[in-house]
């Protein structure tokens, strides 16, 4: 009984000692072996109330009280042996808690690794499933789009197509004054394709800037709101949307549509003060008059034509601008255009009635009104069409110094939406200041009074004379001319040459470029 009762001792001895070691082993105990001690100890406590045997066992090792002294060396031997044997089964327990522990911190641990793995699993799915959504979400270019451009409109005037945007109210266009300089009708195309007329409102020619009145108001269009001047900051986004590429756009019809026209292109602000904003932004003739907008379809100005620098730069009058015409806006009415001076070079046929021909060159000096009244003055100069030698005559050259003035009316013809073709007629007069030298062969005696003729001998020699006659000619003159797109001239001249008799007529073929 007290060899067994010292046994007991020494386990619970053992197994605290082992409970007490394996935390500081750098794992939590199992939570059985946490509940298995109190149950040792309780099991301890239960035997035979024998708790003071069993101190006096483990505290003194020796008999005490006991007759048999020999039987109390053997008695503590097999103590010593039973407490050896004792720990040794309680170290192997607590290693095995132990390695328990250890295993379970490892799977903890492994667990815990697991964990952050899947979590980091799940963030780089997060991730690549955020990257299309990143994408795939509406662009700067596409949101100003979208809220921009049902207000975005077409402008023609004439042979001009540019863009322009609604502002104000749904009657109120913007546009490049440069695209109505003109004076034509100017025609406003929405975009369900609706057109309206337009009379000038308002213009400052400082900044190519055009206010429009329409006979009533664009369909679906919102009047663009003006941007924050955060907007026009140096490196801000902006997006220009117009229609590139007019002439092609014109004659491309309904296969231009969501390709050439209303058609975006996305840059940043590389400059800008009180009057305008320069931007990086793709640009053709098309634009002149597009609003540049920010990434919210707010407009920070409108690109001027005079502002397309080059294809991938532009310069943009500021909003502000327009707000200040709007201020002093009077009556809208039809523009007709202003006087544009006119210069040129080209070259000549003169023939005259006998199929006689002269060539030269001449200068054009002129003015055009309102793109209509058309008033050129052509001074040339002309050589030979001389008539044909006769009798004595060697030779006859003619050169004529010549002045026309012709006041015409241009009309304007439509070819086929690429290009346009001018057709003026035009009435005038002629002034010719005509030179004629002629060399003429003659017989003159040597001089000597006694020379006789003979057959070595002669008492005359040739002599060349020369003479020169100079007229002044005025002639009516009625004219036709062609100038395709406005610069390439073919033109014809028709004069009656009243001052001669019988009455002659001259005809006067041109070609040459104005400028």
């Amino acid at each position: 009984m007290r060899d067994e009762t010292t046994l007991r001792a020494a386990a619970t001895l053992c197994l605290g000692l082992g409970l007490l070691w394996a935390p500081t082993a750098g794992a939590q105990p199992p939570a059985e072996t946490a509940e298995e001690a109190p149950d040792a100890d309780e099991a301890a406590d239960a035997e035979g109330g024998d708790a003071g045997e069993t101190d006096d066992a483990g505290g003194t090792g020796d008999a005490g009280g006991t007759d048999d002294a020999g039987e109390t060396d053997d008695a503590g031997e097999t103590d010593d042996a039973g407490e050896t044997d004792a720990e040794a089964g309680e170290a192997a327990d607590a290693d095995d808690a132990t390695g328990e522990s250890d295993t379970e911190a490892g799977a903890t641990e492994a667990g815990a690794t697991d964990a952050a793995d899947s979590a980091a699993r799940a963030d780089g799915d997060a991730d690549v499933q955020a990257a299309p959504a990143a994408t795939s979400g509406p662009t700067c270019a596409g949101r100003a789009r979208s809220v921009a451009a049902d207000a975005v409109v077409r402008v023609r005037s004439h042979d001009q197509w540019g863009a322009g945007f609604v502002y104000h109210s749904p009657e109120h266009v913007v546009t490049a004054f440069s695209l109505i300089a003109q004076g034509r009708p100017i025609t406003v195309v929405a975009r369900d394709g609706t057109q309206r007329s337009a009379q000038l409102l308002a213009r400052d020619e400082s900044y190519d800037l055009a206010l429009l009145r329409l006979d009533g108001p664009v369909p679906g269009a919102e009047p663009l709101q003006p941007a924050p001047e955060t907007s026009a900051r140096i490196g801000a986004p902006v997006v220009a949307l117009g229609h590139p590429f007019a002439g092609v756009n014109a004659l491309l019809g309904e296969r231009g549509e969501g390709l050439l026209r209303w058609s975006v292109s996305q840059g940043t602000v590389g400059g800008s003060n009180d009057a305008g904003v320069q931007a990086d932004v793709a640009l053709t003739a098309g634009h002149a008059g597009a609003p540049l907008l920010d990434c919210r379809g707010r407009v920070i100005g409108m690109i001027a034509g005079a502002g397309l620098l080059s294809a991938d730069l532009g310069l943009a009058a500021r909003i502000t601008r327009v707000d200040a015409l709007l201020e002093g806006a009077g009556e809208p009415g039809d523009f007709l255009g202003d006087l544009d001076l006119t210069f040129g070079l080209g070259g000549g046929l003169l023939i005259d009635e006998e199929g006689r021909v002269a060539g030269g060159i001449y200068l054009t000096v002129g003015a055009t009104l309102f793109d209509r009244i058309s008033w050129m003055n052509r001074v040339g100069l002309f050589m030979g069409g001389g008539a044909d030698p006769m009798g004595d005559e060697l030779s006859v050259d003619r050169s004529l110094v010549r002045v026309t003035s012709l006041l015409g009316w241009r009309f304007f013809i439509d070819v086929g939406g690429f290009t346009t073709l001018y057709v003026v007629p035009a009435g005038g007069v002629s002034v010719n200041y005509e030179t004629i030298d002629t060399e003429r062969v003659g017989v003159v005696p040597t001089g000597d009074p006694g020379c006789t003729p003979s057959d070595t001998e002669t008492c005359s020699m040739a002599d060349i004379e020369r003479s020169s006659r100079d007229d002044w000619l005025v002639r009516p003159a009625l004219g036709l001319t062609f100038l395709l797109g406005g610069n390439l001239e073919i033109g014809y001249t028709f004069e009656l040459g009243l001052d001669t008799d019988p009455i002659e007529t001259y005809h006067v073929v041109r070609l040459g470029l104005q400028m």
